[in-house]
């Protein structure tokens, strides 16, 4: 090989090297990402993760189909209009994409900015989690992170029943709505099994207020609201139930 075959080949190869890198910045800059769908094998183009603690912020999201009591997303991002209201709303467990979990953020008016006013994280669905919530005095809009597969979910909506005074009793399960002064209560459970309360606001997890097995007698108190969703959870005929708010005195001789 002559110097000049040696030059020729050795600009060559720079050039080669030098149009790859170029090629390759480029492709970056008309697709910054490329990816492979775990679940389906698809070549992926946007980064599924871009919207994942802020679906609102997706220009492609979809709102979710109904479908009855079932819940029906696509791939990608959606998001169900709630109604205003005490209704208590419940959204699982999965019944199809079980193999991975749904968060859940919760945009309490769904006229406001979500610039001013940013939805919160209330909890994920999973095959075997269901989440409770409420959406209050403004319709509201729940946003579904991205999922890289089709899904759906049961989703169930019950009214409570307004609490008439300082103290309610029951057996069994129950939804209540108090919308007094006190911002906590004894709970008194005098049978045999499992006793459970949640409280529900608007934009927030479920709370568990109380739990506990067989005789119960307790205090639990919740953050300050104007009203508050209290889900009791005893089987029927296990014993009754005593909620007694504790509601400042009376001015009034």
């Amino acid at each position: 090989m002559t110097t000049a075959d040696a030059r020729i080949r050795r600009f060559s190869t720079i050039t080669f090297l030098a149009g790859s890198v170029v090629a390759v910045v480029l492709a970056f800059i008309v697709v910054p990402f490329v990816g492979i769908n775990p679940a389906t094998g698809e070549l992926l183009l946007d980064d599924p993760n871009e919207y994942e603690y802020r679906p609102w912020a997706d220009p492609a999201a979809q709102e979710v189909g109904r479908d009855g009591d079932t819940l029906i997303g696509a791939a990608g991002t959606r998001y169900l209009d709630i109604p205003a209201g005490d209704d208590v709303w419940v959204i699982g467990p999965l019944t199809e994409g079980q193999q991975d979990y749904l968060s859940i953020h919760q945009q309490i008016d769904a006229d406001a900015s979500t610039a001013d006013d940013r939805p919160a994280y209330i909890g994920l669905v999973s095959g075997s989690r269901s989440l409770t919530f409420v959406a209050g005095d403004h319709a509201s809009r729940l946003w579904f992170a991205p999922r890289l597969t089709d899904w759906s979910a049961t989703v169930t909506r019950e009214t409570p029943t307004p609490v008439d005074g300082a103290t309610v009793s029951g057996e069994g399960s129950a939804l209540l709505v108090y919308d007094g002064e006190a911002l906590s209560a004894r709970f008194v459970y005098a049978g045999d099994g499992f006793f459970g309360v949640e409280a529900v606001y608007p934009g927030e997890a479920a709370l568990d207020v109380v739990q506990g097995f067989d005789a119960v007698d307790t205090r639990s108190s919740w953050p300050p609201s104007d009203r508050v969703v209290l889900r009791v959870d005893s089987d029927e005929g296990s014993g009754k139930w005593t909620i007694r708010f504790d509601e400042p005195a009376s001015d009034s001789p």
